[in-house]
């Protein structure tokens, strides 16, 4: 088994973003997204 690791693609390889906007209830005190809306946006 090899211990090698792969280097975590860059912004320049994607072509395309989506900005994705969030609602003030859709957040948690930490303003991390809830899981439930985390998983909708999908």
């Amino acid at each position: 088994m090899s211990n090698k690791k792969i280097a975590p693609p860059k912004r320049s390889d994607f072509v395309a973003f989506e900005q994705i906007h969030s609602r003030w209830m859709d957040n948690d005190v930490y303003g991390h997204i809830n899981n439930v809306v985390y998983y909708s946006f999908f």
